[in-house]
């Protein structure tokens, strides 16, 4: 057993690693001009919310576009006000990972992980850049193949049939399960990920995937946290803001967990594929409920000063 534990751990530093490199990749080729776009064009909550999403999908990690984010704030380039909407759709674009990681790739990833090493020995500087980007597109499907192959032999470790039998069993726990695992190795998409490998298996339900990946929306707000505690009051409160909407949308989304069960396994007709779209949806409703009140919410944080 101890071999699948050090497989698994293998498979989530495979997924980082892979997250990292295709996230660098496309920070060389449009992070400054990201970072200029978030600086000047997030003027209103909805446009904020159209920008962060689509950073978030091109850097693939809602945790760098917030981080930017606190940090232009940090370097007084941006309003607490223009951050809110760009923290709620970088938590929208950041869904497109388990969109990618539920297609049916099947052994593909040797293709992307090949044209990435050859486009990154090219003596390009792009080239580097867009190769890193599909090297990093080949590890997010090795590592969703590597989760998948071990679940079955996860499953009889006492100590993992145990969580999954309570975190099926209790959505509130499962909800705890992931914000906890999310916040030790910092992705919610790797969460995801994990919850894809034991749905293929029937271990995990999928109204329990659904409450761990809820929670893991809240685990991954401290990555934020941290980077915000040299920025000052504004930057802090960037970071009080992301925690605060995500554990709200967690309590009214809570409810209707099983209903969203239902919904999307009509829509995907898989586990993972359904687990994939009620992450879309969660954020996607959440956001948009929130847009409305960003604006006000924001300008009542900067006037009372807190």
């Amino acid at each position: 057993m101890n071999q699948q534990v050090v497989a698994f751990i293998l498979y989530i530093l495979l997924f980082l690693l892979g997250m990292g490199v295709m996230s660098g990749g496309m920070n060389a080729l449009v992070g400054h001009r990201m970072r200029n776009t978030l600086e000047r064009a997030a003027s209103t909550p909805m446009k904020g919310l159209i920008i962060g999403t689509l950073a978030s999908m091109l850097l693939q990690s809602s945790s760098a576009v917030t981080i930017i984010t606190v940090g232009l704030i940090g370097a007084h380039a941006m309003h607490f006000s223009q951050s809110v909407g760009i923290i709620l759709g970088a938590n929208i674009g950041t869904t497109m990972t388990g969109e990618i990681a539920a297609l049916p790739i099947g052994s593909l990833h040797y293709v992307f992980f090949a044209a990435g090493l050859l486009m990154m020995c090219l003596p390009f500087k792009r080239f580097f850049s867009f190769g890193s980007f599909l090297f990093g597109i080949g590890c997010l499907f090795a590592s969703m193949n590597g989760f998948s192959s071990l679940a079955e032999s996860l499953i009889q470790s006492p100590f993992i049939r145990d969580l999954l039998v309570d975190a099926n069993g209790s959505m509130l726990y499962a909800v705890i399960v992931g914000t906890l695992f999310s916040a030790i190795i910092q992705s919610s998409s790797a969460t995801l990920l994990v919850c894809m490998g034991f749905l293929d298996h029937n271990i995990l339900t999928l109204p329990a995937a659904i409450a761990i990946m809820l929670g893991s929306n809240v685990g991954t707000c401290l990555t934020t946290y941290l980077a915000s505690l040299g920025t000052g009051r504004e930057g802090r409160w960037t970071a009080y803001t992301h925690i605060l909407f995500n554990v709200l949308s967690v309590v009214a989304f809570f409810p209707f967990i099983h209903f969203m069960g239902d919904y999307t396994m009509m829509l995907g007709g898989s586990g993972k594929t359904a687990l994939a779209h009620a992450s879309v949806i969660f954020n996607l409703i959440t956001g948009l409920i929130a847009v409305p009140l960003a604006g006000p919410y924001g300008r009542w944080v900067e006037r009372h000063r807190l």
